[in-house]
């Protein structure tokens, strides 16, 4: 994995739009029980908003939803994870199913236009798969030479190594800005190299 060409898929993943191919599916709709009403990204639900669930599109995303069956769209801000049932590709919130007139339908074939995508999800959180991002912590060392031995074969592999001071005597190595796509080739990559078990944490995208 040569330098050049990691950086060109960060670049593609940071600047272009992820418009592509529109996706087609099965639209419903969805509230929330009193006592779960935080969504996936930390807000709270608002059944009065127009926010959406979608597997994985980035939170913050604008997605225009187009209702095939009457030609009716409404634009929607993903703010939660779903649905979870096979064929449907994205849960609305009543006031967004509304807008589409398909609230008493329940469902309703749907294609979905990406109209903006974020930099930095909009999330609350951090966890690892929040924002798209990740950063895999491959461990501590005290022998100074050995870590900028990693250091410096890691740079040459095209990752983005990042070395911290902990415990005040330590160095944590780590590498950054793993983007979600590139997760499982690089954990192979950097198990070839002898980090067989990183520790895998959320991380924003690169600024």
């Amino acid at each position: 994995m040569k330098r050049f060409n990691y950086l060109a898929i960060v670049l593609i993943c940071i600047t272009l739009p992820l418009s592509g191919v529109p996706e087609q599916g099965i639209a419903s709709w969805y509230d929330s029980d009193p006592d779960a009403s935080l969504t996936a990204n930390g807000e709270r639900f608002d059944p009065q908003a127009l926010t959406a669930a979608h597997k994985s599109l980035t939170f913050g995303t604008i997605v225009r939803v187009h209702d095939l069956s009457n030609e009716k769209s409404v634009e929607v801000r993903i703010n939660d994870r779903g649905p979870f049932v096979e064929g449907r590709i994205i849960d609305l919130t009543p006031a967004a199913a509304r807008a589409l007139d398909m609230y008493e339908r329940g469902i309703s074939p749907v294609e979905l236009e990406i109209i903006y995508t974020p930099r930095i999800p909009e999330s609350q959180y951090n966890r690892p798969g929040d924002t798209g991002w990740y950063i895999l912590q491959l461990g501590s060392f005290a022998n100074t030479k050995s870590v900028y031995s990693h250091y410096m074969k890691l740079y040459d592999f095209g990752f983005f190594p990042q070395i911290e001071v902990v415990q005040n005597h330590l160095l944590r190595l780590s590498v950054r800005w793993i983007p979600e796509h590139q997760k499982e080739q690089s954990l192979m990559i950097l198990k070839e190299l002898g980090f067989e078990s990183p520790l895998i944490r959320g991380d924003i995208p690169p600024q």
